[in-house]
């Protein structure tokens, strides 16, 4: 049995007619579907992905990490730093395209392959 809720403008009188069931049915401008509802209000998937960062020096490095602490919607966590990387831990609502896109906005190019993701300033 399908649960239907009522949205937008609906006369006062039609709740109490409806919860005592004189009314069978309701027009499709006020009725919204409990499937519909909950698939509204679905969280977003938490991810995390671990990236090397990858730099040629504390220039590079400063320019990184910036970029990385203007990041909206991403929480990043360095594990590991060197003189030339660092291991890095985002954690992100989406897809890894998304994370690549959030980042590409930021200045910064994600690599994802077979040996892992790189992450590096990206060059204009």
């Amino acid at each position: 049995m399908t649960q239907t809720y009522f949205t937008g403008f609906m006369p006062r009188w039609i709740g109490p007619c409806l919860a005592l069931g004189l009314i069978l049915f309701a027009p499709a401008a006020f009725a919204q579907t409990a499937a519909s509802s909950a698939a509204q209000a679905a969280p977003a998937v938490q991810s995390s992905l671990n990236a090397s960062a990858v730099y040629s020096g504390i220039e590079e490095w400063g320019k990184m990490r910036a970029a990385l602490s203007r990041l909206q919607g991403v929480s990043v966590s360095i594990s590991a730093i060197s003189i030339d990387g660092a291991l890095i831990l985002f954690r992100y609502e989406g897809t890894p395209s998304d994370l690549q896109a959030i980042l590409a906005r930021a200045g910064l190019d994600l690599r994802l392959d077979a040996a892992g993701a790189v992450v590096k300033v990206a060059t204009p």
